[in-house]
Order: C-alpha cells, then sequence, then structure tokens
C-alpha cells in the first residue's frame, strides 16, 4: 500500500505541476503546487476504514521528502504525526520526477520531446508554406509549453499523444499531395491500411488548424474535409442537373435524361466536362447543400425545364471533392461566355467554398440569392457567430481586400455579406431561403 500511496502523491503532484502555469518555469515560482492531506483529497483514507491507508499515505510523504521530491507542512502547535499537506517547487521537481519514472509515470516533458521530433522530422523544403509555417509554429512553442495550435490542453495531449503524432504525420502527407484511396493512403503513411480512419477526426482538426483556407470553418462543418484533400472512402459521385452529351466508352449518355438529377461516377468527369462545355450553358449555378440544390433543381422544372434555359446546377456537397473542382475548372475553361453563381451558406463556410470556387476557376462567380440584402431579414432568426467564426470572416475580408479581384463586382457583393455578418453577429443556413 506504501507504493500505491507514494505513486498517489507523485502522480498528484506532478499532474498539477504540468497543467498550471509553473510547467517548464526556472525559479521562482508563483506559489508551490500543493497537495493537501484532508478528507476532500483522499476521501477514502479519512473513512472510518482508512486508519491504515492514512498511515502508509503519511510514510510515503516522509519518505518521499527524505529524497527530496516533496516538502511537508505540518499543522502549527501539533505532533509531526499527520502532515498538513505536501508540496513541491523548483528544487524538488526534478527529484520528483526521478521518483515518479520508478513508479512507471510519463513526464509531459517526454511527450512533448516526441512531439518535438515528430514536427521536426516533418519538415521538408517540399512542403507548402502554410504547412511549414505550421509545424514551425508547434516546434517553436513547445518550449513554454504552449500546445494552441494543436488545440489541446497539456493533459489531453499527454493522453492521446500516439494518435497526436500520427494525425500530424497524416496532415504533413495530405498538404504535401498524398491522395486515394483511404486504406490505400493508410497503408503509404502506416503501413497500417485502417490507421487513418481511427484517426480522422485529429487529422481535419490539424489541417483546418494549419491551412489558412480553413480558418473560421467549425470541426462539425469539416467531416468530409479530407475528401477535398483527395483521400476517398467511397467511390465519389458528380450530382447535378442540366443539359449536356457525356460521351464514354463509345456510348453517348444524355444529362437531361437522369432524373430528378444526375449522380455521375467521378470517373466521368472528364466526359462529363466536355460535354458540358459542347453544350454552351449560359449560367452554370453551384449549390452548397443537398436540399436546396434538390429544391431548386424542381423549381426550374426538372433536368429539362433548366436545359430550356440553358442552366447548369451542381451540388458541392460543402467542400467540393478534388475531381469536381477539377471538372469545374475545366469547364470554366472552354465555357467562356456562361455565367456561374454560387449559391451557399451566409457563414464562414459558404463563402470560404465561393472564394475557394472563385480562386481555383480564375473567374468571377455572383453570390446567388445569399447576399446581404436577404442576409438583413434573414439574420432575425439566425445563430450567433462564435469567436472563432468571427476571427475566420475578418481574415477572409482581409483576403478579398488584398486580392487582384477586390474591385470586382461579385467580390464586392461578397464583402457587403461579410460587413453584414460580421455587424450582426448572426449567421443563417441557405435552407433558410
Amino acid at each position: 500500500m506504501n507504493r500505491t500511496c507514494r505513486r498517489e502523491l507523485l502522480e498528484r503532484l506532478l499532474s498539477r505541476y504540468e497543467r498550471g502555469r509553473s510547467f517548464r518555469r526556472p525559479a521562482p515560482w508563483p506559489r508551490d503546487i500543493i497537495v493537501r492531506i484532508d478528507r476532500k483529497e483522499f476521501p477514502r483514507a479519512f473513512s472510518p476504514d482508512g486508519r491504515e491507508e492514512l498511515a502508509d499515505l503519511c510514510n510515503a510523504a516522509r519518505e518521499l521528502a527524505r529524497q527530496g521530491a516533496l516538502r511537508i507542512a505540518y499543522f502549527k502547535g501539533l505532533p509531526e504525526e499527520r502532515p498538513r499537506e505536501v508540496r513541491l517547487g523548483p528544487a524538488e521537481v526534478e527529484r520528483a520526477y526521478e521518483a515518479a519514472r520508478e513508479e512507471g509515470f510519463r513526464s509531459l516533458g517526454e511527450a512533448l520531446n516526441a512531439l518535438e521530433s515528430r514536427a521536426h522530422g516533418l519538415l521538408s523544403p517540399d512542403l507548402p508554406v502554410w504547412m511549414r509555417l505550421y509545424l514551425e509554429g508547434v516546434v517553436a512553442d513547445l518550449g513554454k509549453g504552449n500546445l494552441s495550435l494543436l488545440g489541446m490542453s497539456r493533459e489531453r495531449f499527454k493522453r492521446e499523444q500516439a494518435e497526436v503524432l500520427d494525425s500530424l504525420a497524416a496532415a504533413v502527407a495530405l498538404a504535401r499531395g498524398v491522395s486515394g484511396w483511404e486504406r490505400v493512403v493508410s497503408e503509404r503513411i502506416f503501413a497500417d491500411s485502417k490507421r487513418l480512419s481511427s484517426i480522422r477526426g485529429k487529422t481535419a482538426e490539424i489541417l483546418l488548424r494549419a491551412d489558412p483556407l480553413w480558418e473560421g470553418i467549425t470541426p462539425e462543418d469539416s467531416f468530409d474535409l479530407l475528401e477535398t484533400f483527395g483521400v476517398r472512402r467511397k467511390p465519389g459521385l458528380i450530382h447535378c442537373a442540366g443539359k449536356a452529351t457525356m460521351r464514354v466508352a463509345g456510348r453517348s449518355y444524355l444529362l437531361e435524361d437522369f432524373t430528378p438529377t444526375a449522380h455521375l461516377p467521378e470517373d466521368w468527369v472528364s466526359a462529363w466536362s466536355e460535354g458540358i462545355a459542347d453544350a454552351a450553358p449560359k449560367c452554370i449555378t453551384t449549390v452548397e447543400n443537398e436540399f436546396p440544390f434538390l429544391s431548386y433543381v424542381l423549381e426550374a422544372g426538372g433536368p429539362k425545364g433548366l436545359a430550356s434555359k440553358g442552366e447548369l446546377v451542381v451540388y458541392t456537397a460543402g467542400f467540393p471533392s478534388t475531381a469536381l473542382l477539377n471538372g469545374l475548372v475545366g469547364i470554366a475553361r472552354h465555357a467562356t461566355l456562361a455565367l456561374f453563381r454560387h449559391w451557399g451558406d451566409a457563414d464562414v463556410g459558404g463563402l470560404r467554398i465561393w472564394w475557394l470556387l472563385r480562386s481555383r476557376l480564375a473567374r468571377p462567380i455572383d453570390l446567388f440569392r445569399t447576399r446581404s440584402d436577404w442576409f438583413e431579414t434573414a439574420a432575425r432568426c439566425g445563430r450567433d457567430l462564435n469567436d472563432l467564426e468571427k476571427r475566420g470572416l475578418e481574415k477572409l475580408r482581409s483576403e478579398l481586400l488584398c486580392s487582384d479581384a477586390k474591385n470586382d463586382p461579385d467580390v464586392g457583393a461578397a464583402i457587403e455579406l461579410i460587413d453584414a455578418l460580421i455587424r450582426t453577429g448572426k449567421k443563417v443556413e441557405q435552407e433558410r431561403w
């Protein structure tokens, strides 16, 4: 029992030290780390049957004090039969770690050193600038025990160290351009085809924090973020409606024959892109969410109604997949006279999707329906923006004002919408239309 009490005292002192402001701080500290020997801290030892455990606890404290791993404070004016509290200061911390290692305790410092080693090992000249800066920032903060770039507490990092290190490796590989089926990508990175699926959420979170493109996007909006980096879990589909003739394997398929909307294999993306370009649509509308996409197609009279107007409607499913984005780039390259427009949510994600499309297609894309005049009315039923979303909107606004397209009408409309979002502190989903 004495060894159990010894381990418990050390774990409590060192865990509080590792969570606090004194961690890795030279002497003097603002205050010692304190664990009281009382009923609140050790209820079993102070129970009617806990006399022996209390004696073991006190003996363990005295033994550790003799080793220089902690100091004991006693009750004033009372015999030294029971310590009032044990304390850890700069002079005792190294001895405390030595004693704790004998009891199987793994220090936060060891976990941080492993993270630093992994981050240094992942740095390479071929990384995108944003990922290199992120890794360098993580390393720079480690000396202070600051894990804010990972978005987690020291305690959580220590508990989830293996997952964090692997997620960092996966995020770097994806930033470098590794892509393909999830299990194949996982085997390439870890020699384990199932590992990436188990750390998918943490990998997406790191990419969200590292890549400025995703600033302000909340984790719940990033479920399929890895798809945007080319990691596929199931065969992708292109959801669209309109008019085109697609030639695949010597056969011709009419897009307007697919009702109510077409679900085309991503492998058809080249044939789809060429067919749309040949059809020369007057308008191409991309829609962020599924039900607005479906309702808009029905409102327009289905595929044939869209065909009569010369309009193509494409569902992006949030941020578009790599294949879909490449297909739209191909269409934009040939359909030079078509009007492009995007209907998305009035929030950071919706505007980031619009800006991604506009940047990759290298042409103006009008905001459709989700504009500032509509938002001003709809905001009464909106939800509050959080601080992360506000910072993301301000960052995007700065990007737009610094871009070469800052004077274009579609960019001006986006800035007006951002200003309205920030002013009202609200966001509205496109389903409100």
